[in-house]
């Protein structure tokens, strides 16, 4: 892998968000650029349903859009 990885993972997903210690580590070790975020309280595809979880969806699709934006420009040239 030569691209840089930007990962945002819900809060309220378990199954998944069990990898992410695993992947840490893993990036780590081969040097690799790896950048996440959690957003509590968020479930399963928080971008795709924004009106779930209370509004966790939409906060958390709120605050990780334009962490996007900004990795795509710094890392899109």
């Amino acid at each position: 892998m030569h691209a840089p990885v930007l990962a945002f993972y819900a809060g309220n997903d378990a199954r998944i968000g069990a990898t992410v210690p695993a992947t840490e580590a893993a990036m780590q070790k081969l040097g690799k650029s790896y950048e996440h975020h959690t957003y509590d309280g968020a479930g399963h595809g928080f971008m795709f349903a924004q009106a779930g979880a209370g509004g966790a969806n939409l906060k958390a699709a709120e605050q990780s859009w334009p962490l996007a934006i900004a990795f795509f420009k710094k890392n899109l040239q």
